[in-house]
């Protein structure tokens, strides 16, 4: 009976030995969807996953003008806001997006993101937007699971595989700033799943979206390959796969030649001499070392490419040219060679969202076993990066709160005078230099009571007055102790603009760079249709 109960109690410690890395692979997705979480905002969603810069203000389609969204300062942004621009416009046919996209032709032929995002929001500007900054984090989910069949979580050496893959830098950028690369290589994993389930026309269909999202991707169809056959179908087949799934990134691209014209820069910048571009980003990357700052981005940019180097490396030594992944992945190794500084250029760059199909070969192909182990944690070290890309913008310092009935019609614009947001625990606040304005735009069809109520504070002892258009409607002196302010106002149709201005100029504090006059915490406007007049 005791022998019977070891048994039992020994059976039982070896299945939740064996539970423990799923329970670890499902902490690994829970901590990558709080990290998402921690982007959300009341105001603007999960907008600031796009990355939008106030340098593009003045040439953005007026679409995305009218819908509230996070807005970086002082920053042209990143790749996001231009596909977000074309999910608004998919068929290309609104012609600001010329002046709103940098090389627009360049950019519409990777299409397909934009097609679904547009799609997902029932083509509602609002919710096509929002679509677009969550599709990224739709397709971790769904990559995550598809991994599972080469990495199946029932070992360490596994989870280390596709964990490494999950959080890898490429993958976590193409999430935090809305990338299509991310995306790209789901298609190609999947692509690559029902080829090796010998499903070779749903495999071929995958690619060939792939191409749709990034062009690039369409490399991945050496994996059709079939090596070591000398038979006729054994090459025609391939030659005649690699056509078929070109064929509508060729149609997509003749229409968007067709609507917008050639484009100037085709992307063959982005390529240059064997190794030149890669030799320049080590010498770049070992000159910031002797550079005295405490910024950790260069010792991650180190590992960084060390580790997509390691790949590089096992692909032209474990040479496995029958293998389907080792084709796919030697293909992208040798892309590699080629890329040129604006893919490497920056801590640590766009070279591993760039080089995931390779990333994904390598971790497929390494060797099981110990002897291998140094070799899959070096071409792994991108993971080092990753913390980057879940760090949150702050969140703003002002908020709309009242009715219903209009406070979806109310938004609350920075014209001027604002340093960036910055947050402490509960208080969130901005500096201004001495003079700042915020522009409250009514849409609600009439006009709005509104209140206005925060705390206010110097480096000195000054006088802050606050204009609502050119009534003066508080004032006080302030200092480095927070003071409260309360008013109220009328708003009409036309919206109103408030001013805050100090009677003296800001100054430096210590070793900061800006001239600080006052800042304002968790300015809150509060709401209202306005009563009749009498």
């Amino acid at each position: 009976m005791n022998t019977a109960a070891t048994r039992l109690r020994g059976g039982a410690l070896l299945r939740a030995l064996r539970m423990r890395p799923r329970l670890a692979g499902l902490a690994a997705v829970v901590l990558f969807l709080v990290g998402v979480a921690h982007f959300y905002q009341e105001e603007y969603g999960f907008t600031s996953l796009i990355s939008i810069g106030d340098v593009l203000n003045d040439s953005k389609v007026t679409a995305l003008r009218r819908i509230p969204h996070y807005v970086y300062d002082g920053s042209a942004g990143y790749d996001g806001a231009y596909y977000v621009q074309l999910a608004l416009h998919p068929t290309l046919d609104n012609p600001e997006l010329a002046r709103a996209i940098d090389n627009l032709p360049y950019r519409a032929k990777r299409i397909l993101l934009c097609w679904v995002a547009w799609a997902f929001g029932l083509g509602r500007p609002a919710w096509v937007v929002q679509a677009h900054a969550l599709l990224n984090v739709v397709c971790w989910l769904a990559l995550a699971w598809v991994l599972l069949r080469w990495f199946p979580l029932v070992s360490w050496g596994n989870l280390l595989r596709w964990a490494a893959v999950m959080y890898s830098h490429g993958m976590c950028m193409s999430v935090r700033h809305s990338l299509v690369d991310g995306p790209s290589l789901l298609l190609v994993a999947l692509a690559m799943r029902w080829y090796e389930d010998g499903r070779r026309g749903a495999g071929a269909a995958a690619l060939a979206c792939a191409g749709l999202a990034k062009e690039t991707s369409l490399l991945a169809v050496a994996g059709w390959a079939e090596v070591g056959s000398k038979s006729t179908r054994a090459w025609w087949r391939p030659v005649a796969t690699a056509v078929l799934v070109a064929v509508p990134l060729l149609l997509w691209m003749a229409y968007v030649r067709w609507k917008i014209g050639p484009a100037e820069d085709p992307g063959l910048r982005n390529f240059t001499l064997p190794f030149a571009g890669l030799a320049e980003k080590w010498g770049e990357t070992l000159g910031q070392l002797s550079v005295r700052n405490e910024s950790t981005l260069r010792w991650a940019t180190l590992a960084t490419i060390s580790a997509l180097c390691v790949q590089w490396l096992f692909f032209a030594w474990y040479r496995r040219p029958a293998e389907a992944w080792w084709r796919v992945g030697a293909t992208f190794a040798a892309m590699m060679a080629f890329l040129s500084t604006p893919v490497w250029e920056g801590f640590p760059g766009a070279s591993t969202r760039v080089l995931l199909p390779m990333t994904l070969a390598f971790n497929v192909l390494v060797p099981r076993g110990r002897r291998w182990l140094p070799v899959l944690v070096a071409g792994n070290l991108t993971v080092a990066a990753a913390y980057k890309e879940f760090t949150p913008p702050a969140q703003e310092f002002h908020r709309v709160t009242g009715e219903r009935v209009v406070l979806g019609a109310v938004r609350v614009e920075r014209t001027g005078g604002w340093y960036g947001p910055e947050n402490y625990g509960r208080d969130r606040w901005r500096w201004s230099s001495g003079q700042a304005e915020l522009a409250i735009r009514n849409a609600s069809g009439g006009p709005l009571s509104v209140v206005v109520r925060g705390r206010v504070a110097a480096p000195d002892q000054r006088n802050l007055r606050i204009f609502a258009g050119e009534a003066m409607v508080w004032s006080g002196s302030i200092g480095d102790k927070q003071t409260s302010f309360q008013f109220g106002k009328v708003v009409p149709e036309a919206g109103a603009v408030l001013r805050f201005v100090s009677d003296k100029k800001g100054r430096m504090i210590g070793t900061d760079p800006r001239a600080l006059a006052f800042c304002v915490f968790n300015l809150e406007i509060v709401v209202a249709p306005a009563a009749p007049q009498r």
